[in-house]
């Protein structure tokens, strides 16, 4: 019987040792594995690509614009003529002699933040850029008479611009386009012949970004209404037509 009983001791203990790597190997292969980055979304290792500032950012400024520079010797212009005006800058509020831009083709556009049309400052810039060595500038002038889609802060504008679009063309204060307090370069446009009839230029802003574009000689040759992108080919073709003139 002491044999007996010492055997099934033995039998036992085998048995036991058994179980206990059979229930281990069992648990450790029935635990799902921890989640790894890659199945949590996230890439193992890799750190966010730092942002690059933007051009015409305040942090990575573009060159100062030769044309807008206050340093150039003073230019006058002739009395009932687009250069005798001025403009005052966005955000700065110094006054820019618009004489400086004479000899250049044109582009007027009034243009707000909060607009349909807003997309249009992507092609507008993208205008500039391709012209502007051909002597193209874009002038920009903020409004808030249509639905008052505009910031009422000029620096909200200017971080705007700069953040969202990049935006690099002279650009001037916030101002009326229409009515008794419009900005004298609107007061100028309405007073000019020609146009498209049967008001011709005399017709008020209809919304934001018409354009107006102005020939070497200070003459506004057309009318582009808002809903035409910058970019239309026969708008682009207009250009190229005043750009090839001297």
């Amino acid at each position: 019987m002491a044999q007996i009983s010492a055997n099934l001791s033995i039998l036992a203990a085998v048995l036991v040792s058994a179980l206990g790597a059979g229930f281990a190997g069992c648990s450790s292969g029935s635990t799902d594995p921890a989640p790894t980055a890659a199945s949590s979304g996230t890439s193992a290792g890799t750190t966010p690509t730092p942002k690059v500032p933007p051009k015409g950012d305040p942090a990575d400024p573009a060159p100062v614009d030769p044309t807008n520079d206050p340093s150039l010797a003073a230019c006058t212009g002739t009395a009932g003529q687009l250069n005798a005006l001025s403009a005052k800058k966005l955000t700065l509020g110094d006054d820019v002699p618009l004489c400086k831009f004479d000899g250049n083709v044109l582009l007027i556009v009034n243009v707000a933040s909060h607009c349909g049309n807003t997309p249009q400052y992507a092609p507008l810039e993208a205008l500039y850029e391709k012209y502007r060595a051909q002597g193209f500038y874009i002038l920009g002038f903020p409004s808030p008479q249509f639905g008052g889609q505009e910031f009422t802060s000029e620096q909200d504008v200017t971080t705007f611009c700069t953040s969202e679009y990049h935006i690099t063309f002279p650009m001037f204060a916030i101002g009326d386009v229409n009515g008794a307090a419009k900005q004298p370069v609107y007061t100028w446009i309405h007073g000019q012949p020609g146009g498209p009839a049967p008001t011709g230029y005399a017709r008020d802003v209809q919304w934001n970004f018409e354009k107006y574009l102005v020939n070497r000689h200070g003459t506004i040759v057309q009318r582009i209404e808002n809903g035409t992108y910058p970019d239309d080919p026969a708008v682009i073709a207009s250009i190229e037509a005043e750009l090839a003139k001297k």
